[in-house]
């Protein structure tokens, strides 16, 4: 495969989002991406019957690897490489760089991935997931983040009122940072 393959399947891959406000839940991430693997498999698309890694499936870091040169948030594709093996691909300047299976750090399935996690990122279309129910953590900043993901359009799946309460709220962090540098 050559350097403009490699791009064009990567963009693809960004062109579409789905971003959930919490990971666990019905409506978090997990639930997310194992519907849609289940989609996939039922249209017969992926085949992840064969253990955790299947050929297409989009993966994101969650941990940094300096050795590597990936890190937190970098998205790559498994993908077989010209023997037919598995392996993880990663933009490069030349297209996409191969990583062994063996060698690739803590990483998850990313079809849908946390509002936080979209941080810095941006995609053609979104579809903004919000819970089915009220949380404290669920403010303004998190639906501003989310929807400003989206260049081009932007679905949100979830109840007009939620949706009213978490603009109507602003989410303090308590880190505890401030304290501690105004501490003597």
């Amino acid at each position: 495969m050559n350097a403009s393959d490699w791009s064009r399947r990567f963009e693809l891959l960004g062109r579409y989002r789905v971003l959930c406000a919490f990971n666990h839940g019905p409506r978090g991430t997990a639930g997310f991406n194992a519907r849609i693997e289940r989609t996939l498999a039922f249209k017969g698309l992926i085949r992840p019957d064969r253990g955790p890694h299947y050929h297409g499936r989009p993966i994101m870091v969650t941990c940094n690897d300096y050795g590597l040169g990936l890190y937190n948030g970098d998205i790559g594709l498994i993908m077989r490489d010209g023997s037919g093996a598995l392996a993880a691909w990663f933009p490069a300047e030349d297209g996409a760089r191969r990583l062994s299976l063996t060698r690739l750090p803590a990483h998850e399935t990313v079809y849908a991935m946390t509002v936080h996690k979209s941080q810095g990122s941006e995609f053609d279309e979104v579809t903004l997931v919000l819970p089915a129910a009220d949380s404290e953590l669920l403010g303004r900043e998190l639906i501003y983040t989310g929807l400003t993901r989206a260049r081009q359009r932007l679905e949100i799946i979830g109840s007009p009122e939620i949706l009213k309460l978490a603009v109507g709220r602003r989410v303090r962090r308590a880190s505890g940072l401030a304290g501690a540098l105004l501490a003597d």
